[in-house]
């Protein structure tokens, strides 16, 4: 089960799913145009061990899909990788997160850019989890503060 948030549907593609080093041998001719006119919705597998200083990152600007496979869910750097590929690298299009995950990360997954799950079922209610968070979000407001400060105002 993929859950996404908020994203509209697309026209039918053809889908594309490689893993990293597959990109990295392929990238360039994937993303060029074909001469019979067909795109495809190029998704790349990442897992939370590539180098976060590695030199093509950015080829992954090109891609419509960026799934991280999270092989435990006591790896954190998924959290890490996941604001990178946002605010680093400047990744806008879909990014999923895959494999062993709890419900209860799946609201700090979204606050660090990602904005779908794939999963089993432990997802469905997984996103009404925690009213409120500490930690700032990727953007925005501190919803604490910002709580915190309203409540002295009127007070």
């Amino acid at each position: 089960m993929t859950r996404s948030i908020s994203k509209p549907k697309k026209p039918a593609q053809k889908q594309l799913r490689l893993s990293w080093q597959e990109w990295l041998k392929v990238h360039a001719v994937v993303t060029s145009p074909s001469p019979d006119g067909r795109t495809y919705e190029v998704s790349v597998v990442i897992t939370t061990d590539l180098p976060v200083d590695h030199p093509q990152l950015s080829s992954l600007l090109a891609v419509e899909k960026i799934v991280i496979e999270i092989e435990t869910f006591t790896d954190g750097r998924v959290f890490s990788l996941a604001r990178l590929l946002r605010d680093e690298v400047g990744f806008n299009g879909d990014l999923e997160v895959s494999g062993d995950f709890l419900p209860d990360q799946i609201s700090f997954l979204q606050r660090c850019g990602v904005n779908s799950f794939s999963g089993e079922d432990i997802i469905r209610d997984a996103f009404n989890y925690y009213s409120g968070f500490y930690q700032p979000p990727r953007t925005g407001i501190d919803e604490v503060t910002f709580i915190r400060e309203s409540r002295a105002e009127s007070g």
